[in-house]
């Protein structure tokens, strides 16, 4: 009798313990279901939120004011149909007649990885290619690419203080189904879509610090399109935006907002052009003046102007961002000395050279055309600091190298 009660409690705790642990199961299961978007792709886990369309193009004055200063991306539907070269990117034909003999870069796979090399090869191998292998062309066309005389320059952008801040016009082409990772660039964009569709999925720049891709050019590792919730819980907080391109489309994609890009299963090529970021129109009534006589887009060829020691200029005045207009001399010297080690004689003195009416104050157009001499001593301070991060960072790789 003994035996059968000490059996039969025996049991009962074993029928408790285990119904306790099918309940804890079944509530992690449970809990792992509320979490929105966990498993799914990126951007699953907000209602998506639409980017702002319209049918045509503003001028350059227009377009900083409603969009670039505020940062907010931009779709203008069908303005590329205006190019006069958009049917010849459409032909493979065409292309490979014409520029078979472009040297391009390619990488392998459609779904973005970084650290992989790049295949050079020519322009004519790659049409020949493209749809049999997963192969995807990323190459910059103002590097000595004859597809310049056709690529042309949308409206928005065609001001002189546009112009010559441009950093690249690339190329991106394949046979569809590629996807980038989640990312920002480290410059403003404009895309245009000549075949194909995409689609892109952006979280605000505001949220960077929450994305992993706070600071300019960088790229999240998370999976795009199986987003782990419990790994990078801080996503459920993003409020997702999206923008859906079709072939003659072009859109603004804001310096820093992050994105995700995914194309459509047929061929696909657009073009996209990178200029430097600007806190302020520094000649607005001059580019007034400039765009009475301007098209919807003119030739990159004889439009392009770039200025290389503008880019030095940019990245100097990158250290007034969230800065307010007008500057005193104590805050120049603040925003200066926080990101290098500089003496308060030194920003005076620079600072009087800027203040040409002698009244305490300058603005951001006085930063954008002040002579770059004036500037020097602080470009050449930034060129140490980067060659030394540079330094820096390359000996922490060797050494990482080096464990493994």
């Amino acid at each position: 009798m003994k035996f059968k009660v000490i059996l039969f409690l025996s049991l009962l705790l074993l029928f408790q313990s285990t119904s306790a642990q099918n309940e804890e199961e079944e509530d992690e299961d449970e809990d792992e279901e509320d979490i929105p978007g966990h498993m799914q792709p990126l951007g699953s886990s907000s209602e998506l939120i639409p980017v702002e369309v319209r049918d045509d193009l503003p001028d350059p004055v227009e377009f900083f004011d409603k969009y670039v200063k505020p940062s907010r991306p931009v779709l203008f539907r069908g303005a590329a149909k205006k190019i006069p070269s958009f049917n010849n990117f459409r032909n493979d034909t065409y292309l490979k007649e014409n520029y078979g003999d472009w040297k391009v870069d390619a990488e392998k796979g459609k779904k973005e990885n970084r650290k992989q090399a790049q295949l050079k090869m020519s322009f004519r191998k790659f049409i020949s290619k493209y749809h049999k292998k997963e192969i995807y062309l990323v190459s910059d066309l103002h590097k000595g690419s004859p597809l310049i005389a056709e690529t042309y320059i949308p409206r928005p952008l065609l001001c002189d203080d546009f112009l010559k801040r441009f950093d690249a016009c690339v190329m991106w082409f394949s046979s569809g189904g590629t996807k980038s990772v989640l990312h920002t660039d480290a410059s403003e964009n404009i895309n245009c879509l000549f075949d194909g569709s995409k689609e892109l999925i952006m979280g605000h720049k505001k949220h960077g610090t929450i994305l992993g891709v706070e600071e300019e050019g960088s790229f999240s590792k998370v999976d795009v399109d199986s987003v782990d919730m419990h790994k990078y819980p801080d996503l459920t907080r993003v409020p997702w935006h999206i923008a859906k391109m079709e072939a003659g489309d072009c859109f603004y994609i804001p310096i820093k907002w992050a994105h995700y890009v995914k194309s459509s299963s047929s061929r696909n090529l657009a073009v996209n052009f990178w200029w430097q970021h600007m806190l302020d129109f520094p000649n607005r009534e001059e580019c007034k003046e400039q765009i009475k006589k301007e098209k919807d887009f003119e030739p990159f060829a004889t439009r392009y102007k770039v200025e290389p020691e503008e880019k030095k200029r940019s990245r100097f005045l990158s250290t007034f961002e969230g800065e307010v207009e007008p500057i005193t001399p104590d805050r120049f010297y603040d925003s200066v000395f926080s990101h290098m080690r500089i003496k308060r004689n030194e920003t005076d003195n620079i600072f009087a050279q800027i203040d040409q009416d002698n009244d305490g104050l300058i603005w951001f157009k006085n930063l954008y055309n002040v002579n770059l001499e004036v500037l020097k001593p602080m470009l050449d301070l930034m060129d140490v600091i980067e060659k030394q991060e540079e330094a820096d960072e390359e000996e922490g790789q060797k050494r990482q190298r080096d464990e493994l």
